[in-house]
């Protein structure tokens, strides 16, 4: 009787979690990931991005079209069971009232009510963050960065950017701009201009991807190019180094996808580092997960929602 008793209830709890899996299925969010030059708008579910688009984007809008065209994007992606938007935007956030503040490469975004707007807008909750906070979240549980308690995801796009994880948490300060070392002076210049994708169009008047192209065929001069660019990004490292000590910096954006051609520029320009140590315990990577910053964008959102 004892036994039957038992059975009965493990079958019981068989059944129900079969029921669970078939009918309470995670409800999806939709997540974007806003460029100076695109957006990435894709649907989550399940630890999973079940479908995604690349847009181009003009940074040169007015809030309003700016808007108008996000709205859009996500009414394309937006379906029955969608509880919620989530968006990583290339600025400084408000995440509480997801007010975004001085957009470097959206000009007309000097102070913009992006969550009210959107809620208003499309009828969803919705979660803001900065974009390389959800790129390093999104690699910190599924790419690169996976295992590690403290770690950089540098950005490498229309600007550079960093997202900061401590001791397996994300830190962003107390204005959500920890890690914004594009504006930092550089030569002439900034961070964001010598390491970023516009470096190789403003110096050697050709797009980094063709250059890339070149460089894999032999150009010298392309080769040169990805040569003088891993030196200057080897200036932001270094400042990131030693500010922050990381185990790992897992290197996304545009300009990732030339990882292996600048590289060996990054390491050689870091040979005299003042404490060999943290070099040796030290891995630069390149991004495995592809849709890093739009998983990151919906964790974030998910665990605010707790």
């Amino acid at each position: 009787m004892l036994f039957s008793n038992k059975l009965t209830k493990i079958i019981r709890y068989f059944f129900y979690f079969i029921s669970y899996g078939f009918f309470m299925k995670q409800s999806s969010v939709v997540v974007l990931d806003l460029g100076g030059t695109k957006v990435n708008v894709g649907r989550y579910r399940n630890g999973i991005i079940e479908q995604n688009r690349v847009i181009p984007f003009d940074g040169t809008l007015s809030v309003n079209d700016s808007i108008a065209f996000l709205v859009t994007c996500i009414n394309e992606l937006k379906i029955d069971d969608s509880c919620a938007i989530a968006i990583g935007v290339p600025s400084i956030v408000d995440v509480k009232e997801g007010i975004v503040y001085s957009a470097v490469n959206i000009k007309s975004w000097q102070k913009v009510y992006l969550k009210d707007e959107l809620e208003k807008r499309c009828g969803l909750p919705t979660y803001v963050n900065n974009d390389v906070n959800c790129f390093t979240v999104g690699e910190h549980l599924t790419g690169a960065g996976q295992g590690y308690n403290d770690m950089i995801g540098l950005c490498l796009g229309t600007g550079i950017g960093a997202g900061i994880i401590l001791q397996d948490k994300l830190y962003s300060g107390s204005n959500c701009c920890a890690g914004e070392l594009g504006g930092t002076s550089y030569l002439d210049s900034t961070l964001d201009f010598y390491c970023s994708g516009g470096f190789f169009q403003s110096l050697f008047q050709q797009s980094g991807e063709v250059l890339a192209t070149k460089a894999r065929a032999g150009d010298e001069q392309a080769i040169e190019a990805f040569q003088q660019f891993g030196q200057h990004l080897s200036v932001a490292i270094r400042q990131l180094l030693l500010m922050l000590d990381p185990q790992v910096i897992v290197i996304g954006g545009s300009v990732s996808r030339s990882f292996d051609l600048f590289i060996d520029a990054i390491w050689k320009n870091l040979a005299n580092f003042p404490y060999q140590n943290m070099l040796n315990n030290l891995s630069i990577e390149k991004s495995q997960q592809e849709h890093s910053a739009l998983i990151g964008a919906a964790q974030l959102y998910l665990t605010s929602a707790k």
